[in-house]
């Protein structure tokens, strides 16, 4: 059965101020509003955490687009983290896991999932070069081994709060 828009929205139809034209109007109106609401939504499923502090030269890799590194950045899965020779930057995911990144480093946001009441959890974080210390989140508390940090000499998987690692060289350099 077929329940007419304005019925359902306590609207009644009438032919004055502007009849079927501001019925019209109106529920157009309240479809955009349900449209945005809906991709406000996938934004905020997207986001993945931001970040705290910045120090010297830092920016974010997203797809092909460079862009420096500011407080308050939200930042994205596949996202890459750079800091220059005189850059730091600290960030923290939605988990409440908070991860500081040292000089000369690079990491990418590999994959986050973070859905507690589907028991969904994933946390993957690619060290190219450079140092990280990490303090783990409630990812690493409710399925420890969900979370990895890969280098390129090796995979860590995380089973205690905290860590630290640096690595000397980039991937692929001897």
């Amino acid at each position: 059965m077929k329940i007419p828009v304005h019925l359902l929205l306590g609207i009644q139809k009438r032919n004055c101020c502007g009849g079927a034209g501001m019925f019209r109007a109106v529920s157009g109106a309240l479809i955009l509003l349900l449209a945005g609401a809906i991709t406000s939504a996938r934004a905020a499923e997207a986001f993945v955490g931001s970040i705290k502090t910045v120090q010297g030269s830092t920016f974010v890799q997203r797809a092909t687009e460079s862009v420096p590194a500011t407080e308050g950045m939200h930042l994205l899965a596949q996202d890459v983290l750079h800091t220059g020779a005189d850059g730091r930057l600290a960030f923290i995911l939605r988990d409440g896991t908070r991860i500081s990144l040292g000089s000369n480093s690079e990491m990418k946001l590999d994959q986050f999932v973070y859905e507690p009441a589907q028991n969904k959890y994933a946390l993957v974080l690619d060290l190219a070069k450079g140092m990280v210390a990490y303090i783990s989140g409630k990812i690493a508390k409710f399925s420890p081994e969900s979370v990895k940090l890969q280098t390129p000499v090796g995979i860590i998987g995380v089973r205690g709060t905290r860590f630290a690692v640096a690595l000397d060289a980039p991937r692929g350099a001897q």
